[in-house]
């Protein structure tokens, strides 16, 4: 009977998978954080937003501002909803990668919230 030896420098990968979300259905409370955090990102975002609107100041992305021109404040929650959507679609077709896709979108829309809260704050 031949004796099993374990390698010592083998690495169970399964409780990262698991932590990143990355085993097959499953969602780690890091993703979950970070899907709140874009929630709460797009949220604030389209509220400075309007309020910076409101009080005069012009939105910078000229492809917003026109579609804001044209559409009003629907046209930034479409486009939130879009990025949302390709986002959950990533994070369907590619589950290894599952924080990516919440991570992608709260980096920018809280820099967007901070950079936005900072400019009202200053006014």
């Amino acid at each position: 009977m031949p004796l099993a030896t374990t390698d010592p420098t083998a690495v169970d990968l399964s409780a990262v998978d698991e932590y990143l979300g990355s085993a097959p259905g499953s969602v780690s409370d890091l993703e979950l954080l970070l899907w709140a955090l874009v929630g709460w990102a797009l949220v604030l975002d389209i509220v400075l937003t309007a309020y910076g609107l409101s009080i005069g100041l012009v939105e910078r992305n000229p492809l917003m501002r026109q579609a804001i021109d044209t559409f009003g404040l629907a046209a930034l929650g479409l486009a939130k909803a879009g990025a949302v959507g390709v986002a959950l679609v990533f994070r369907l077709l590619w589950p290894e990668y599952a924080i990516v896709a919440p991570l992608g979108l709260a980096v920018p829309w809280v820099l967007a919230v901070l950079f936005n809260a900072a400019l009202l704050a200053s006014l």
